[in-house]
């Protein structure tokens, strides 16, 4: 009888799980804030309510260390790649690493460079120039999550095969998922980023109302109810595969 200990893929397979699982705990919330930011500001915009803008600022700052820890926490995973899984990625390579280099490529950049100017840059940019930064960091962090899903449904799904030398291509309307499973997960993810981006805000605001600061537990609690609503809706109407 097999002993799983011995087994270097067991060994593989825990170590994997354990940094992807802590590394996801950061870019869900990254996901379900970014949004949160760009709602603030088109409220701040359209208003010209200076609240929308100091809670816009409040949530940029744990939205930016949030960020950097999910940086630092995902690099580890690119090296395990060829450490742990060195068979699978010689045999996938050619298709996952095109989806992986458009997430550093595309999504991860564009994220990066506007969270920097979101953040730091308010007074330089004036109010329609900064709603635009947020919109370029929530949709970057929205096409990092796409380009990890489809990479993560052809690990699922297979994609399509080759039988004459037996390796993955690109192929379907799709690419390299041809079937629906990308769009069920992504849809899927981010409804649930959602979800935590309106439970960790309606979290802390309800430790400032508990502490009896009502005018930041206000910035927190009056303005997630209908993304989490919607959220939390779309996430137990869609399921995952």
């Amino acid at each position: 009888m097999d002993n799983s200990f011995t087994d270097p893929a067991f060994w593989h397979r825990i170590h994997f799980a354990f940094t992807i699982t802590y590394h996801y705990l950061f870019p869900q919330l990254t996901m379900g804030l970014a949004w949160f930011l760009v709602y603030w500001k088109w409220r701040a915009l359209r208003t010209g309510d200076e609240k929308y803008n100091r809670a816009a600022r409040f949530w940029a700052g744990i939205f930016g260390l949030n960020f950097a820890v999910g940086v630092v926490t995902g690099i580890p995973m690119e090296f395990q790649f060829g450490t742990n899984w060195a068979a699978f990625s010689k045999y996938s390579g050619a298709v996952i690493g095109q989806t992986l280099a458009m997430e550093g490529m595309f999504a991860f950049f564009l994220e990066s460079a506007f969270i920097g100017a979101f953040i730091w840059g308010e007074k330089r940019l004036g109010p329609r120039t900064h709603f635009l930064t947020a919109v370029a960091v929530a949709t970057g962090s929205w096409l990092s999550g796409f380009f990890i899903l489809v990479t993560n449904a052809f690990a699922a799904s297979g994609g399509i095969c080759d039988r004459a030398e037996w390796q993955p291509r690109i192929g379907g309307r799709w690419g390299i998922s041809p079937q629906s499973l990308a769009l069920v997960q992504y849809a899927h993810n981010q409804c649930a980023a959602l979800v935590t981006g309106a439970f960790v805000v309606s979290a802390l605001g309800a430790f400032y109302a508990l502490r009896g600061e009502a005018f930041r537990a206000s910035q927190c609690l009056s303005e997630n109810r209908n993304p989490g609503r919607l959220g939390s809706l779309r996430t137990g109407c869609i399921s995952d595969r």
